[in-house]
């Protein structure tokens, strides 16, 4: 049999293990609600009784791919395809919130020149966005400003 002088520190160490292990139980199940698994769009459309039928992209023309791969390396920086703000406007829609295609062109070539010219749109984009100059893309031909517009407004490609 143990002394007295034992039992006591060996009880109150038992103690503390169970108490800790039974914290990184009640942590481990509770972070399971705290930071759930993703669910796919299919899987909640099953869960929710429906079909479990994904989403079909919609296939981009030989121009709006041209116009992704444009946007992506000179446009996604500064400005979403939705109507999200990052830096600059989204551009879903702008085709038909904007004076049209060749405002369009000349803006996205040089922003600081049509707000330079006194263009009320163009003034009014610039302090709407803390004054912010867009940077200048002088080295876009018409014909890559067209695909890019075509991917980001693919509603006001007809235009």
């Amino acid at each position: 049999m143990l002394p007295t002088s034992y039992i006591r520190p060996l009880t109150m160490a038992l103690a503390s293990l169970i108490g800790l292990v039974t914290l990184c139980i009640i942590l481990l199940l509770s972070s399971a609600f705290l930071y759930p698994a993703e669910s796919s769009p299919a899987a909640v459309t099953q869960q929710a009784g429906g079909p479990a039928s994904a989403v079909k992209p919609v296939a981009l023309t030989e121009q709006q791919t041209k116009g992704k791969e444009l946007f992506t390396n000179n446009c996604a920086q500064c400005h979403a395809v939705t109507e999200e703000v990052v830096v600059g406007p989204g551009l879903k829609g702008v085709k038909a919130r904007t004076p049209g295609e060749a405002w369009l062109i000349n803006w996205i070539r040089n922003s600081q020149a049509v707000v330079a010219s006194g263009d009320p749109y163009a003034v009014q984009v610039y302090n709407k966005y803390n004054k912010i100059p867009m940077s200048n893309f002088p080295n876009l031909t018409d014909e890559n400003i067209k695909a890019i517009l075509a991917y980001v407004d693919p509603a006001g490609a007809a235009n």
